[in-house]
C-alpha cells in the first residue's frame, strides 16, 4: 500500500466487509494486512482470513488495528508519490491521520478548467513549444519516443497534448491512450510515451 494522488481509480476504493470485519479494496477484493508483526510494519493486500493483522477500526481519525494498537501511517512523514503506508505506535503525528471520503461526498472529478495547483488548463489541447530561434514542438513519434519538431500540419496532432485531471498526466492527442513520463535514471534520464499510466512522479 502507498499513497498516490486521488484518481477515482478501484485501486483507492475501500469498503467495510461486516462478514469478516476486514477493509477490503474495490480492486479484487482482498483485505488490508499487516505484512509482519515488528515495531514497525509495511501494509499490503493480501486473501482474505480475518486475522488479527487484517482487523481495523477507525476512531479519532485514526485507523488503529484492534489487537495491537498500531496505527496506520505514511511511512517516514513523507508527503510523496509512492511513498509507503504502514503501521506504527500512535505518535498523533499527521501522517497517522486519515480522512474517510465515501464516494457518494467525493467531488466529481474536473473535465474543463484551470488546475491552478498544475497550471494547465484540465483536457484543452495544447502545443509545447520551444523558446529557441525555430521554435520546434515537442512531437510524439511511433515506438514511444518524443522529439522536437518543426511543427506542420500533417503532425498537428502527434505534436498536441492534454492535461487529464483524474491521473494528473499529460496525454498525446494523437495516440490517445500515450501519457508522457521520464525514463531512465542516472545522468541520462529522457522523457518518452508509455500506455502504463499509474500517477507516479515520474
Amino acid at each position: 500500500m502507498v499513497i498516490k494522488t486521488s484518481n477515482g481509480r478501484n485501486t483507492q476504493v475501500w469498503y467495510f466487509d461486516q462478514r469478516s470485519y476486514t477493509i477490503k479494496t474495490k480492486l479484487n477484493n482482498q483485505s488490508w494486512d499487516i505484512k509482519s508483526a515488528g515495531r514497525t510494519s509495511d501494509m499490503q493486500i493480501w486473501s482474505t482470513n480475518s486475522g488479527w493483522f487484517q482487523v481495523f477500526k477507525f476512531e479519532k481519525d485514526q485507523f488503529i488495528n484492534m489487537q495491537d494498537n498500531r496505527v496506520l501511517e505514511v511511512k517516514g512523514s513523507k508527503d510523496v508519490e509512492g511513498q509507503a503506508v504502514g503501521v506504527h505506535g500512535n505518535n498523533g503525528g499527521a501522517n497517522q491521520k486519515w480522512r474517510i471520503i465515501y464516494l457518494d461526498k467525493a467531488d466529481a472529478i474536473e473535465t474543463k478548467g484551470l488546475n491552478e495547483e498544475f497550471g494547465f488548463h484540465i483536457n484543452r489541447p495544447f502545443y509545447i513549444r520551444s523558446r529557441m530561434p525555430m521554435q520546434r514542438v515537442v512531437t510524439m513519434h511511433g515506438n514511444n519516443w518524443i522529439y522536437l519538431r518543426r511543427w506542420t500540419p500533417n503532425h498537428a496532432k502527434h505534436a498536441q497534448w492534454r492535461f487529464d485531471e483524474k491521473s494528473k498526466t499529460i496525454y498525446n492527442m494523437h495516440w490517445r491512450n500515450y501519457v508522457m513520463e521520464i525514463h531512465g535514471n542516472g545522468g541520462h534520464p529522457y522523457v518518452r510515451a508509455t500506455t502504463s499510466v499509474n500517477s507516479r512522479w515520474w
